[in-house]
């Protein structure tokens, strides 16, 4: 459950939030453990990059999520083992993992830890494109960028997640990024992939604001590949000057990779919670949640929340402490928080969240010179201790509080009549006919995607009229299966 954005008020709620999550750890004091995970941080030899990588993978998988499908993961894996025979050394044991994010990401951690978001997986058109994409993150960790730039890792705060962490592994400078780029491009024509796919995969990306796949574009945690034409026209230029066969066992990339991402889910899963407009509804824990109008909102593997429409305030709910003694619990948490923010408590008292009872404390933090204002409600639910946390700048005084509180008395078991309203999206993959554009195509495969967005993510400008049998990429809405 991770904020999404990092602006003023935002930076507080992460300050509080790495304190939320490490709150519950009975081994030794938080701040301890965070010095130790800098120190470690540092990249010095390949062995150091092996241990850094490994250590970040971990949190990946842990405040990310990857996603479960071996058949697919097993074929990013191919495609990336293919490119990693044509380095010229290997000095560490690579791994392709994908990471359970909408948005179209993709990073590489030190040691050779790749990973691929199932957004990006749904926007590219073709295994070439997907190949460039492995391609640029291959020579990212094959070059040892990540040490080049730890300097950055090494001054990262103290009271930042240790996500951030990751995300300041997986982040580079432009000369960087190029290098990745013109290598990448050359590692995928030496084993037949065609070098234009980085440029128009690119060129995609740019675009990706106005697909909307699932919802409007929202800051990303490892957003560290822009799309920028510039670069999407030096990939185009690179890609011409470059000497390449293609390998004729690949047959029609496009078709290859559309086969592999049929069914795939797009936008929020059931079992990880959905959004309807603002309400969260979760039927796995059997909870729901409405969040202020107007707020963007955010689903992650360890909160759920949303942020106001300056990003001046944020309000999320997180469930990982143990079941317990509710004050003993909220007094042993403001109690580890005070060892690395200066804690204010203005009030502390029993609350309801209809028929469950809970324990509200109104605290200040601050750290850094900044003050962080904050209502923290801790309550018993699903055998577990849960927080539904609000923030915002002392500055702010009490304008966000009544959003707060309205958020905190909203949750409550799932209605059924809530349940019945959870739809599941998935990318089905249909063929167009002779004479058919977008418009006809869309709705004889009742298609959710208008012509806009349905040719954007395949790669099209829009007026194009098929000859037929054609592969196109279409949104499918239904039940899902066992709520």
């Amino acid at each position: 459950m991770r904020p999404g954005r990092t602006s003023v008020v935002a930076w507080a709620s992460l300050a509080l939030f790495c304190v939320c999550a490490c709150a519950s750890s009975p081994e030794g004091s938080t701040a301890a453990k965070r010095k130790e995970a800098r120190r470690r941080t540092v990249i010095l030899t390949s062995k150091d990059d092996v241990r850094v990588g490994r250590e970040g993978a971990e949190q990946v998988a842990a405040e990310i999520g990857t996603f479960d499908d071996p058949e697919l993961e097993a074929y990013v894996a191919g495609i990336g083992k293919k490119l990693i025979r044509a380095l010229p050394s290997r000095s560490f044991a690579y791994s392709f993992k994908i990471v359970d994010q909408m948005e179209p990401n993709a990073f590489a951690l030190p040691g050779g830890h790749i990973f691929v978001s199932r957004g990006l997986l749904a926007l590219a058109n073709s295994e070439d494109e997907l190949a460039c994409v492995l391609g640029h993150e291959i020579i990212h960790a094959a070059r040892r960028h990540s040490a080049r730039r730890q300097a950055a890792a090494r001054s990262i705060p103290g009271l930042t997640l240790p996500r951030t962490r990751a995300q300041t592994l997986a982040a580079y400078g432009r000369d960087m990024e190029r290098e990745a780029d013109a290598l990448g491009q050359r590692l995928c024509a030496a084993v037949g992939y065609d070098p234009m796919g980085m440029s128009t995969f690119m060129r995609r990306l740019d675009q990706r604001e106005r697909l909307l796949i699932g919802a409007p574009r929202s800051p990303t945690f490892f957003d560290t590949h822009p799309g920028t034409r510039e670069r999407a026209a030096e990939n185009a230029i690179r890609s011409r000057e470059l000497r390449w066969t293609r390998d004729t066992s690949l047959g029609n990339t496009r078709e290859r990779l559309l086969d592999r991402v049929d069914g795939l889910v797009i936008g929020d899963r059931p079992e990880t919670g959905v959004f309807i407009d603002q309400l969260f509804l979760h039927p796995a824990l059997d909870f729901e949640i409405k969040f202020p109008s107007g707020w963007r909102v955010q689903n992650t593997s360890q909160a759920v929340g949303a942020s106001s429409p300056r990003g001046d305030a944020a309000v999320y709910l997180t469930s990982d402490m143990p079941a317990g003694d509710l004050v003993e619990l909220a007094e042993g948490f403001i109690k580890e928080m005070g060892e690395d923010v200066k804690v204010t408590v203005h009030e502390k008292k029993h609350v309801r969240l209809g028929l469950i009872k809970g324990l509200r404390y109104s605290i200040t933090g601050r750290s850094g010179g900044r003050s962080v204002d904050a209502q923290v409600t801790f309550f018993p639910f699903a055998d577990s201790t849960w927080r539904i946390i609000g923030l915002s700048p002392r500055a702010a005084g009490k304008r966000y509080v009544p959003q707060f509180l309205l958020t905190t008395r909203s949750f409550r078991p799932l209605a059924a009549a809530h349940r019945q309203e959870i739809r599941t999206d998935r990318l089905r993959i249909v063929l167009a006919r002779s004479g058919e554009d977008l418009r006809r195509l869309g709705e004889r495969t009742n298609n959710e995607w208008d012509p806009g967005v349905t040719a954007l993510i395949n790669g099209y400008l829009g007026n194009e009229t098929f000859d037929g049998g054609e592969w196109m990429k279409v949104l499918w809405r239904e039940a899902p299966e066992g709520l």
